[in-house]
């Protein structure tokens, strides 16, 4: 199982200055047509998002990115001033590429699994759609599977191992 993308947000207890952030924090962008402020972590071009009511959006590939990405952020914050005591995260979306065995096409497959989650249309798109388990499945021909929605590594495996049982009956 391999994370791709995290993406979560972090609550703090005081709604955010946005005008204080952007003229502390170098960096801070505001788009006219938003209201909240973007910033770019470099290296690697991390997306940060402020929000008024206290909280940002931070993303990262990996979970120990993650929490870096936020200690980086919490610390532009303490040095702009700004109460970042009792920070609060919640993920709200994993990504993960996971490989699963196939033993039938997925043309084969899909007579056997539900219609109302599952869909393929391989002139639009090439992949296997199936929702179930509170996440999104992409499975391709090759085996390859994304998942997408998970909260935790966890729900994340747990997932996957289902899905993969009941490929395992449909074949």
């Amino acid at each position: 199982m391999k994370i791709v993308n995290i993406v979560a947000t972090v609550k703090l207890t005081a709604p955010f200055d946005l005008h204080h952030i952007q003229n502390s924090i170098e960096g801070t962008k505001r788009n006219p047509k938003v209201h909240w402020l973007q910033l770019r972590l470099p290296p690697d071009n991390t997306y940060i998002a402020f929000y008024k009511s206290g909280k940002f959006l931070v993303t990262a590939k990996s979970m120990e990115k993650l929490q870096k990405n936020i200690d980086i952020v919490l610390k532009l914050l303490k040095n702009a001033g700004i109460d970042v005591r009792n920070a609060k995260t919640d993920i709200h979306n994993l990504v993960i590429n996971h490989p699963v065995e196939l033993k039938s096409t997925i043309e084969n497959l899909m007579p056997a699994l539900d219609p109302k989650k599952a869909s393929y249309e391989p002139e639009q798109f090439p992949a296997l759609n199936y929702k179930d388990l509170g996440v999104s499945f992409l499975l391709f021909s090759t085996g390859n599977c994304i998942v997408t929605g998970a909260k935790s590594e966890t729900q994340a495996f747990d997932a996957i191992q289902n899905f993969q049982d009941l490929l395992n009956r449909c074949n």
